[in-house]
């Protein structure tokens, strides 16, 4: 019995250096999908943009259907009016207050967020309607 070898149980510190070295591959990646440029955030941004353009363009639509009925003569004609007309009229509809203002061209208006993002759209105003949005 004197010579009975005891049996030592425990991890080597060679296991415990591989443990931790597979671990932080496993966060490396974990990371680089959550912050890459096409993990979560990446997509996160790329909504968000394009929710801010369909609201630009949904905002400049409705007012320019009220800017179209509001320049409607007696007869039922349209009355034709300039670009910077329209634009001016179509950002009073949305309301001064927020953040449309009257494009640089003449024939856009510009939509920022809060964010500081800016998107302008770009109006067709012989027939009242939105061309495109950037």
């Amino acid at each position: 019995m004197l010579n009975k070898v005891k049996e030592e149980k425990g991890i080597t510190l060679v296991m415990l250096i591989i443990t931790i070295i597979v671990l932080l591959c496993l966060a490396g990646v974990i990371v680089y999908l959550v912050f890459g440029q096409n993990g979560l955030s990446g997509k996160d941004n790329a909504l968000e943009a394009e929710m801010n353009k369909a609201y630009a363009k949904d905002m400049v639509t409705m007012a320019l259907k009220v800017v179209r009925n509001n320049n409607q003569s007696v007869n039922g004609l349209v009355q034709t009016n300039t670009n910077s007309d329209v634009i001016d009229q179509v950002v009073k509809a949305i309301d001064k207050s927020s953040n449309f203002k009257e494009g640089a061209d003449g024939s856009s208006v510009e939509y920022v967020t809060n964010s500081g993002d800016k998107y302008v759209v770009t109006i067709d105003t012989r027939n009242y309607k939105v061309k495109d949005v950037n």
